[in-house]
């Protein structure tokens, strides 16, 4: 079950920019599952206090980063971008337990898009939906398996 999907929007926003920025890259899926190769996460983190989630998504048509949370065995939607802004990013700040998800694409096919979520993995809810200029953020975490 996917629930709990709010954003507030804004225009570009420093500060979440940053702190995308300082945030640490989530380890892409060693199994990939989409032909032709594409960016995919299926990676189980630790919180602070030892609950535990995993993080899944992909880069690709329809794509979105959702969040299991294992205690309570639900899924919750983290990022969703809409049609055709796909997530190419997903990092974490671990010292607050907030995941960020970068994505990026040609909204309805016709205008380009950077959108920034910020999703506190401890409330399963979205802070912020941001949409950022693509210049003003950092290279997207390296993925070695492509």
């Amino acid at each position: 079950m996917i629930t709990g999907y709010t954003a507030a929007c804004g225009q570009n926003d420093e500060a979440i920019t940053t702190r995308y920025r300082s945030a640490t890259c989530i380890p892409f899926s060693a199994i990939r599952k989409i032909q032709p190769s594409a960016r995919e996460w299926n990676s189980t983190l630790t919180l602070r206090d030892g609950s535990r989630v995993i993080v899944r998504g992909s880069q690709t048509p329809g794509g979105r980063i959702a969040v299991y949370a294992m205690a309570t065995g639900r899924e919750y939607v983290a990022a969703d971008a809409g049609d055709y802004v796909y997530p190419s990013d997903v990092r974490i700040n671990r010292d607050a337990d907030l995941l960020y998800v970068k994505a990026h694409g040609l909204a309805g096919g016709v205008r380009e898009e950077t959108w920034l979520f910020e999703y506190d993995l401890h409330e399963n809810r979205l802070l912020t939906r941001v949409q950022v200029q693509q210049h003003t953020l950092p290279r997207e975490c390296p993925d070695s398996n492509k």
